[in-house]
């Protein structure tokens, strides 16, 4: 009965670390993955704004 649990428990803490470590490598995906857009945007606004004369 003892061993029983001990086993859940063990296999529940290994499920928890393995199930945190996929969790992380996803929001590491996303955030690469969204990271190049915000960079093409903020090219595209100082283009914007160098192509607009602005009164000395």
């Amino acid at each position: 009965m003892v061993t029983e649990l001990l086993v859940v428990w063990v296999l529940g803490v290994v499920a928890f670390f393995v199930l945190w470590a996929i969790l992380l490598k996803v929001i590491k995906r996303v955030s690469e993955r969204k990271k190049p857009k915000e960079e093409n945007v903020q090219e595209e606004v100082t283009k914007r704004d160098d192509s607009v004369e602005q009164p000395i």
